[in-house]
């Protein structure tokens, strides 16, 4: 029995070195203060699954406040590629769900507090994944779904916009540039 799970797990190991894995980041999230990082692991030559995990750390104005965002959120990606030609890439479709919660802080000398986002959602993501020889990756990607949690919480009051109409409408997108590790 020791020898069958020695074995066992000599496999597994071996089969995890072959695995395909690609990283990604979104280069233009930066301009928007944002902090974007995929990873997509390939189950098979035409499914795969990505992680994503962002950080929020910009601030905006309303009126005379200025809100200072803080925020993580992470989604995750089922993704079908149809005919793909370097395993898991061109054309995919698939379901994503994703989680964020942000907090933002004002002080306009007169009032101070904070601001809680928390937001779940579940929706259809569509994009296109270009490999290069060299192992480079390119994806472009979008995908619309609903907000099944859209709660805003202050100091003063809290409120939840979940049935609200358009603001429960969730959209996602990627524009992102990796490298490709364990290419098949």
């Amino acid at each position: 029995m020791r020898k069958v799970i020695i074995l066992s797990v000599l496999m597994l190991v071996c089969k995890a070195g072959q695995a395909q894995f690609d990283l990604s980041i979104n280069p233009i999230s930066i301009l928007f203060s944002s902090l974007d990082l995929s990873g997509e692991y390939g189950i098979m030559e035409d499914v795969g699954l990505e992680a994503s995990l962002g950080y929020d750390f910009g601030k905006y104005d309303l009126g005379d406040v200025t809100v200072k965002n803080n925020g993580v959120g992470i989604r995750l990606i089922g993704k079908y590629y149809f005919k793909p030609r370097r395993s898991i890439s061109r054309w995919n479709l698939g379901p994503y769900i994703k989680y964020a919660t942000r907090t933002g802080s004002y002080d306009d000398g007169v009032d101070a507090g904070e601001l809680t986002n928390t937001r779940f959602a579940i929706g259809l993501y569509t994009g296109y994944k270009w490999v290069s020889r060299r192992n480079i990756v390119f994806e472009l990607g979008f995908g619309v779904g609903r907000a099944f949690l859209n709660k805003y919480t202050s100091d003063n009051d809290s409120i939840n916009l979940d049935d609200v109409p358009g603001f429960n409408v969730d959209l996602t997108g990627k524009l992102g540039l990796g490298y490709r590790f364990g290419s098949k």
